[in-house]
């Protein structure tokens, strides 16, 4: 018959909390020490248990997270419910960490949040949950404007949400909670900060406000961080909250004990007034053995059999659930927890069209991302608005597959400039939809070969669709900067193929915007440069071997050699005041530069390559420029794939002591000061600024540190990316210009004098960009400190008044200021006083 539920409760759900150690004013806390976190576990025989009212409608949640409503179904996990009660207790910010699947979210959702409520039931107490998005100031905001909650805000009131600053959380709980409010605020599934919100200036206000309020000292906010422990590794980015987490808040929720299980099984039926047949649970856990991220598994099997039993008659015409026991045969019938999901997945897609099938591969596509990380690549679930769905068949599917709960739908309030009128006060709803659980991209075999035939469009396609947001801002107020927001490269390159492939059909097609945008990107390109198709763009490379010093710092020392019999004739001294007199701007063509140079020290070194052959600088010197890389002794090699240029330090002793003068002869200074201001400024001053950032600390920041040793790895196990679609070489340089992205955008709006130009083009921005490249390259071959005392010696004596306002540049690497609070430096500003 059926199978009685143990009486006894295993070591591992002893939950007492007699323990708690509640000190000072830390008022989230239980009322009565030594009261009982616990499940109102059934401990009932099978006759008993069969004597229960019968409740036809199932207990268990399939794919759908668990909920404060939930918890008195929520079962087997008391023992991690108490612990994470202590934890919260004990610090003001608190981690919970586990694998996708783990039942991490609904431990907090429906055991820990509840059990606050409960401890704090004679206080105010408002729980605040919501996850990262896109925007994690965006979802707090309208976290703050859910009307289904207990706590009501006016839209005035939450509009402080969106300054997305670093004291923003601050502010908010400052201004909206009152005296005696106890808060707590759950950020579920925090990885999204580090897999959907590319906004880097936001990612970091918002970490630094989570560490601003942790420690604060105010027990009455809590904070509470859900996060998929495979990326844990995203904190060493993050200093400041790193170490919180590692002052013992941190809580790794695992796979359940088989006795916990049990409970998860067994009591969720029992109080519902049914039982399992004897052997059912048994086989159950037996099968559950090595099955990684289970839970959402489990309940989707368990809630299939439950609706299988009230959807099926037996012989006497009665529903089988209405003999109080879930059976071994509707379970076989299932295919058990590995196959139910699959099972009933492939059922629902085959009674489908083909037309039908077509959209629902396009549907699920759309609701993926795939993310690299130091592990490697990792797909994951992304959100999106329902309203990207228009047309209808696509609508009617989204509402079928959200009512078989593969897919999940939600509400998010909207935007004030989304909706144009309102006769409700509150904002309105923005629909969304979502995969149920992650568990379907590892569980649907038919999605895994989706993903991975559409992986690189569905990354482009993700990255791309911010791309046209931002291009789109900037083209309302300047068409001339939005160029800058286009498509360049291999980027564009790979957008044509991919759209001339067909690859984004897969995904639904391109959006017009999307069109339009890459459209825009191939005119802008074809204009700049007709013969692209036969060039390719090398993006750092020409950096890393002609670098900022040897490139501007050469062109000082001028040399003017058209035979090197004459050059041999001079001495040095006399080469370098005669280039410095001669030089001048000559626009070569691409051919005669020897590669396709075409934007800022590229172009530089387009100009005044008939003054600095490299051969015959060589000569001049009497020593070689490099130690070692892909050069010759008569040409630079642009073309180096996996290597790159290692300097020589003589030479660079050379430049510093014979070309970075201070000439007595006055007349002799003006010209180098008017090759300077002309030619070299711009470059000198953003190499040095990038330089002061990340070597903020003598060894280097830890994101530069970090860039560099994936960089070194890349090199030595060469897994460099193709510099261009079709080629077979690979580019350093375009992977360090990707992950460097960051101080270019941090730079760019800092200084007064952004608009400076080279040769008229905007290119502060790109400089910057560019130059953590050349400062990883120059760290790797032992050079960079001799470079920027070179770099430091030269703005001493050229470019003096703005070196001097440069302790103005704030340098802390982990705790970088957004563009609009870094004060921009003029020659009117006055410094500090010392």
């Amino acid at each position: 018959m059926s199978q009685s539920i143990p009486d006894r409760q295993s070591q591992e759900q002893d939950n007492l909390i007699k323990d708690t150690n509640v000190s000072g004013d830390l008022i989230i806390a239980p009322v009565q020490i030594g009261t009982k976190i616990e499940t109102q576990t059934v401990q009932i025989s099978v006759a008993k248990g069969t004597q229960q009212p019968l409740t036809m409608k199932s207990p268990y949640r399939g794919l759908k997270r668990f909920n404060d409503k939930d918890r008195d179904l929520f079962f087997g996990r008391d023992k991690l419910i108490a612990e994470l009660f202590e934890m919260v207790n004990r610090s003001n910010l608190s981690l919970v960490l586990g694998a996708s699947g783990s039942g991490k979210s609904s431990v907090v959702r429906a055991g820990l949040i509840p059990e606050l409520k409960k401890s704090l039931e004679s206080q105010t107490f408002y729980d605040f949950i919501f996850t990262p998005n896109q925007d994690p100031f965006d979802s707090l905001h309208r976290c703050l404007l859910i009307e289904e909650k207990d706590y009501h805000f006016s839209e005035a009131e939450v509009e402080i949400a969106r300054e997305a600053k670093a004291d923003t959380l601050t502010k908010v709980i400052d201004t909206l909670r009152k005296d005696g409010e106890r808060w707590l605020i759950f950020v579920d599934q925090f990885e999204e900060l580090f897999t959907i919100c590319n906004d880097l200036d936001k990612r970091k206000n918002f970490i630094a406000g989570l560490v601003q309020v942790a420690k604060s000292g105010n027990s009455s906010v809590k904070i509470v961080l859900a996060m998929r422990a495979d990326f844990l590794e995203q904190f060493s980015f993050y200093p400041d909250l790193g170490a919180i987490a590692n002052q013992n808040n941190i809580h790794l929720v695992t796979e359940m004990f088989p006795d916990e299980l049990r409970q998860a099984i067994e009591q969720p039926a029992a109080k519902h007034g049914v039982v399992f047949e004897e052997g059912l649970v048994e086989q159950i856990i037996k099968e559950l053995d090595g099955q990684k991220g289970y839970l959402p598994l489990l309940q989707y099997t368990l809630k299939l059999l439950w609706e299988s039993e009230c959807q099926t008659r037996g012989a006497d015409g009665r529903f089988e659930i209405e003999d109080r026991t879930l059976n071994k045969k509707s379970y076989a019938a299932l295919e058990g927890v590995r196959g139910a999901l699959q099972k009933r997945v492939n059922e629902i897609y085959k009674n489908l069209n083909q037309d039908e099938q077509k959209i629902t591969k396009q549907i699920f596509l759309k609701l993926v991302n795939v993310v690299d990380t130091d592990s490697g690549s990792r797909t994951v679930s992304r959100r999106a608005y329902k309203d990207k769905f228009v047309d209808k068949s696509e609508q009617k599917l989204l509402a079928e597959f959200i009512s078989k709960n593969l897919l999940v739908g939600s509400e998010e309030c909207l935007n004030p400039e989304e909706i144009q009128a309102s006769n409700s006060k509150r904002l309105k709803q923005r629909p969304t939809v979502e995969i149920a659980h992650e568990i379907l991209l590892s569980s649907w075999d038919e999605l895994k070969g989706w993903l991975e035939q559409a992986k690189e469009a569905i990354i482009f396609e993700n990255s791309l669709d911010l791309e046209v947001e931002r291009w789109q801002k900037v083209l309302s107020k300047d068409e001339s900067r939005a160029k800058d927001e286009l498509l360049k490269g291999t980027r564009l390159d790979q957008a044509v193929e991919l759209r001339n492939q067909g690859a984004f059909e897969n995904l639904g097609g391109l959006r017009p915007e999307e069109s339009e945008f890459i459209d825009a990107s191939v005119n802008w390109q074809q204009q700049q440069e007709q013969q692209k198709k036969n060039r390719r763009r090398n993006t750092i490379v020409s950096l890393a071997t002609f670098s900022v010093i040897s490139l501007g710092l050469a062109s000082f020392a001028g040399i003017q050699l058209w035979n090197v019999k004459v050059a041999k004739q001079r001495t040095q001294e006399e080469l370098i005041h005669s280039a410095w007199i001669s030089l001048k701007p000559l626009k070569k063509s691409y051919e005669e530069c020897g590669t396709w140079l075409d934007y800022g020290l590229r172009d530089l070194y387009c100009q005044i390559k008939p003054f600095v052959d490299y051969s015959k600088l060589m000569a001049i010197s009497g020593l070689p420029i490099f130690k070692k890389g892909p050069h010759t002794n008569f040409s630079l090699n642009f073309e180096g794939g996996y290597e790159f240029g290692h300097y020589n330090p003589e030479f660079l002793t050379w430049i510093q002591e014979k070309v970075v003068i201070e000439p007595a002869d006055s007349t002799f200074k003006q010209n180098i000061q008017r090759a300077y201001n002309d030619k070299i400024k711009v470059v000198a001053r953003a190499f040095y600024q990038t330089h002061k950032i990340l070597f903020a600390t003598r060894e280097g920041s830890d994101e530069f540190k970090t860039i560099k040793s994936k960089y070194q790895d890349k090199i030595e196990k060469q897994t460099l990316e193709r510099c261009y679609l079709g080629g077979p070489e690979k580019c350093g340089g375009l992977y360090l210009q990707e992950k460097f992205r960051w101080l270019g955008d941090y730079l760019a709006n800092q200084n007064k004098n952004i608009s400076e130009r080279i040769n008229g083009e905007d290119n502060y921005w790109y400089l910057a960009n560019v130059s953590g490249g050349f400062w990883v390259r120059r760290s790797i071959d032992g050079t960079e400190k001799q470079f920027f005392d070179i770099l430091t010696q030269l703005l001493e004596i050229y470019d003096s008044e703005w070196l001097s306002e440069q302790n103005l540049l704030d340098t802390n690497p982990s705790q970088l200021k957004p563009r609009n609070m870094i004060k921009k430096m003029t020659h009117d500003d006055k410094l500090p006083t010392k």
